[in-house]
Order: C-alpha cells, then structure tokens, then sequence
C-alpha cells in the first residue's frame, strides 16, 4: 500500500493542476505583503466556514470577502485562489476514489 501511495504522490506532483498552484504561488510569494494579505484572509475565511455551530456564516464571509476586495482583484492573487481551488477540488475526487466502498466505522464520533 506504502508504494501506490509513493506513486499517486508522484503523479500528483507531476499533474497540471499541482504545476499550475506551484507556478502560482511562486509568483505571489514575489510579493511578500501581497501573499502576507491573501494567508490573513485565507485564515479567517477557513476559520468561518470551519464553524459548526448551526449558524449560517454567509453575511460573515460575504464581509470578508468585501474587507479584502482590494486584494482579491489582484489578477495574481486570483490566479492563485483559482489554481487552489482548482486543486483542492482535484485531490478530494482523488480522496474519494480512494475510499470509495471502505467501510470505516465513525460510530465512536456521535
């Protein structure tokens, strides 16, 4: 098991999608208050949508988004918030091909 894992590890890092987030954040590293900026607001937008209290978190993100408009126009920023999302969305597919028909037991967690 501890091979394929070696080995989708490799491919991932050979993929389009993982070329595309690294040449991204590169280009925004360049630019230290730039990406300074874009972790604050990636850190509060995580922290918001990780709540799980029932309450609906849309007017708060929705200000967050409006507070940091400035930086989220920056075509560099957005190149790489897409390259990330594009991504993050590309190694879920890959996690749930992965488990697809593991039977877990999550019992324990209620």
């Amino acid at each position: 098991m501890e091979k394929a894992a070696l080995e989708l590890n490799q491919v991932i890092k050979e993929s389009e999608e993982y070329s595309q987030y690294q040449t991204t954040m590169v280009r925004l590293m360049e630019h230290q208050e730039l990406y300074q900026a874009v972790n604050v607001f990636r850190r509060r937008n995580c922290e918001l949508q990780g709540y799980d209290d029932g309450v609906n978190r849309y007017q708060e993100i929705n200000n967050l988004g409006l507070e940091y408009e400035k930086v989220l126009r920056n075509p560099i920023v957005n190149e790489f918030l897409v390259a990330e999302q594009v991504l993050s969305r590309k190694l879920i597919q890959v996690y749930e091909t992965v488990v697809d028909g593991l039977e877990l037991d999550y019992s324990y967690m209620e």
